[in-house]
């Protein structure tokens, strides 16, 4: 049988896990919200196993659902924590309300909803903390396709705009962003979006000019210039000393 290495036991993922078995042991002993009373010690423990399953991977999708939204990438990760929390806590209400019934025969009229949801999120506040541990340790809400160095840009460029970028134009000492949402201008320098932007989503195509890989639709020529034709109609010139690079770059396997 092959070895699992250290690195693997202590992941975030495998932490998580852990994690989320440690607060189901804890549930299942104490047994709160009258179960320990209820329930016998066997039907206790899987009682809160299954609602900690439930809970666990509700939290999982509300994660992955929240994270391509620009506003929760930038939340800082325990307020993230918190977010997951609380909204996961909706659908996982109506679960507990079934499995309430279900197991004590308890029904939960719509005038105790609330009081239910507040008992719920109590417990479901620490199993999102506890899904959302692998993001937190990989650097917070931000998606993991896009580099931290992404996020520093990102965070100035207006939310109505999106994040898919089609290119950057200097003016003067400011950044027109252009995106197939539309344009608005940045206090950024071209130099400095180039730096902070990795490579992979796009190169710099003239002194005033960066286009992203995936909006280049082609690139032609017109008398002693190069254009590059972007997806929306944008076209873009490529300066003399970048095209030797842009060719390169847009002809490279994944380019």
């Amino acid at each position: 049988m092959p070895s699992i290495s250290l690195r693997a036991w202590a992941s975030p993922f495998f932490t998580s896990l852990c994690g989320a078995v440690a607060l189901g042991v804890f549930l299942g002993f104490a047994g709160p919200f009258g179960s320990f009373q209820s329930l016998a010690p066997p039907q206790r423990y899987a009682f809160w196993f299954a609602l900690v399953a439930a809970g666990y991977g509700l939290a999982v999708a509300t994660l992955q659902v929240l994270r391509p939204a620009a506003a929760f990438a930038r939340l800082p990760g325990v307020a993230a924590a918190v977010v997951v929390g609380l909204v996961s806590t909706l659908p996982m209400m109506f679960v507990v309300a079934w499995a309430l019934e279900v197991v004590f025969g308890r029904s939960t009229p719509p005038g105790r909803l609330v009081s239910l949801y507040l008992s719920v999120a109590s417990v479901q506040l620490v199993i999102a903390a506890i899904a959302a541990w692998p993001v937190l340790a990989a650097g917070g809400a931000a998606r993991p396709e896009e580099e931290p160095d992404a996020e520093r840009f990102f965070a100035r460029v207006p939310e109505r705009l999106g994040r898919e970028l089609l290119a950057l134009e200097a003016q003067d000492h400011y950044l027109m962003v252009h995106t197939p949402r539309g344009s608005a201008l940045i206090s950024m320098q071209l130099s400095e979006a180039v730096q902070i932007l990795p490579p992979r989503l796009g190169l710099r195509a003239h002194r005033r000019w960066w286009v992203a890989r995936q909006a280049v639709a082609g690139w032609r020529r017109e008398g002693d210039r190069t254009l590059i034709e972007l997806t929306g109609g944008l076209t873009v010139p490529v300066g003399r000393t970048y095209l030797a690079a842009v060719r390169a770059g847009l002809e490279a396997p994944g380019g």
